[in-house]
């Protein structure tokens, strides 16, 4: 059986929803409400009332007459109204909204990872001159279809410091805040998963509060507008004209000409209240916003027909006991310091369990650590033996690689007197090919033989300038590059130049 109590500060008023988990069953223990209203009276109302109530700057309960020390001491009403739960066992699940967090409404068309996203939402909270951002203090909720709902938390939240003083009162170190989470979005969401809103049309959510109001526009099952921070409640003056001047100034900002359908939750059961959005948008269909999927038979009578006004502290706790995939808990507003001051481990159950476990295992390795000892002795000198046998054959085998060493020596040397004796037969072919032709009977002269990458080349010179295009063709159609004249002591000679064709020869020319 779980037990969460729902949490949301109303201004100066705090709301509580103790919610309990049996089975599938999730019933409404009790709903509970404090704080200073109307001429700077203490409000309290619940089916528990505490005995003595005392004004001052903190909400306090006197417990007792005096202490030893003669002061009297006081406890956070807080303790009080949950003197008969466990304060260690129970879950707390506040959920909060403007001024202590802000939205942007944000629409991403390319992919962009978290870290980029986060910036991307700092510099439009830097241009909205809001606060004074910082990427810390930003979280984000994905609505799909690249909309993202951009939320700023602007302040350590006061919820947490009541907590914190009932933790203080029960001498706990802490208390069980699995997370924080958006009113905003909380209510929306419920909006929009267990109504049927209809496509193209225009729906506007509003929560009213003890001095100030929330709302949410929703157009087309997405979330159109969340407005600012709007200081009108049920304690304003002229409330009912206030909040109409309100709609129409935001339905403005939403770009809003027409709406469907408006849901009420908040200080919203009084009739005169619904008469005034009944008179003021007769073309509007309004509906108080229920929760159906919950037990009442544990509330008193006059009790069950106020949900709606704990509709805040309800949603996040019914949130935690039945949770859904795309239930807003997952995002967390949480500080990071309350969130690892959370888990600190604490020994309990569990923990001793796990030390006796743990001084199972020691007693049993160590065990097995002496009675396997005397193996393992008899293995190092084992493997001291192997160890010298390995530097015996390192020995060998550093002789082995000498050897093979000089048989490679010696086959690099056969290969290299190989290839000489190949190419002194090809050169030799060439050399007797050209003396087959008898260069010095045709007065030619050869004087320069060259071998290149393109075959062999032959220079030389000649008297005869038709003789030197028979010589190339004798040299089985080799390539005669070109015939240049030139004059010697006043005669004239032909200077050549012939590529031989490397194929012919089988020769090609080493790489320079």
């Amino acid at each position: 059986m779980k037990t969460v109590v729902g949490i949301f500060s109303d201004g100066p008023e705090t709301k509580l929803a103790v919610l309990q988990k049996k089975g599938k069953t999730i019933s409404v223990i009790d709903l509970i409400s404090f704080g200073k209203g109307l001429k700077d009276e203490l409000l309290f109302q619940s089916s528990k009332e505490p005995e003595d109530l005392v004004l001052g700057e903190d909400i306090s309960v006197v417990i007792g007459e005096e202490e030893s020390g003669g002061e009297i001491k006081e406890e956070p009403i807080l303790s009080v109204i949950l003197s008969e739960y466990n304060i260690g066992q129970l879950k707390f699940i506040p959920s909060v909204s403007e001024p202590h967090v802000s939205y942007h409404l944000l629409t991403l068309f390319n992919k962009a990872s978290q870290k980029e996203l986060k910036k991307m939402m700092l510099e439009k909270w830097i241009k909205s001159q809001k606060s004074s951002p910082s990427i810390d203090n930003i979280n984000y909720l994905n609505l799909g279809n690249g909309e993202y709902l951009s939320i700023y938390t602007n302040e350590y939240f006061p919820v947490l410091k009541q907590l914190d003083e009932l933790a203080q009162s029960w001498n706990l170190r802490n208390l069980k805040i699995p997370y924080i989470t958006s009113a905003d979005a909380v209510i929306a969401n419920h909006v929009l998963k267990n109504y049927h809103l209809e496509k193209e049309k225009n729906y506007l959510i509003i929560h009213v509060g003890v001095d100030s109001s929330r709302m949410i526009f929703i157009h087309d099952n997405r979330i159109k507008h969340i407005s600012d921070y709007l200081s009108v409640g049920v304690q304003t003056y002229g409330f009912h004209d206030t909040i109409v001047s309100k709609i129409s100034l935001e339905m403005d900002i939403a770009q809003f000409s027409e709406i469907h359908k408006i849901f009420l939750c908040g200080e919203v059961i009084e009739s005169t209240i619904q008469l005034t959005f009944y008179g003021s948008f007769p073309l509007a269909d309004i509906e108080v916003i229920t929760f159906d999927v919950l037990d009442v038979l544990r509330l008193p009578e006059e009790k069950r027909s106020q949900l709606p006004v704990y509709a805040f502290a309800i949603l996040p706790a019914l949130n935690y006991l039945k949770p859904d995939r795309k239930a807003v808990q997952k995002l967390n507003l949480l500080p990071k310091s309350v969130q690892e001051s959370q888990k600190v481990f604490k020994l309990g159950l569990t923990g001793y369990a796990l030390l006796a476990l743990i001084f199972i295992v020691v007693v049993f390795f160590t065990q097995k650590y002496v009675s396997n000892k005397s193996k393992v002795d008899n293995l190092q000198n084992e493997i001291n033996n192997k160890q010298l046998l390995i530097s015996e054959n390192a020995e060998l085998v550093s002789k082995v690689e000498q050897l093979e060493w000089r048989i490679e020596a010696g086959q690099r040397i056969q290969q290299t007197l190989d290839t000489l004796i190949q190419g002194a037969e090809r050169w030799t072919t060439i050399l007797k090919k050209i003396q087959e032709f008898q260069p010095e009977n045709k007065k030619i002269w050869i004087t320069n033989i060259a071998a290149t990458m393109e075959g062999v080349n032959i220079q030389g010179v000649g008297i005869n300038r038709h003789i030197i295009p028979d010589f190339s063709d004798f040299l089985d159609k080799s390539i005669l590059k070109n015939i240049i004249t030139q004059e010697i002591r006043e005669k004239g000679v032909n200077k050549f130049e012939i590529n031989l064709n490397p194929e012919k020869y089988g020769y090609k020319g080493l790489e320079r």
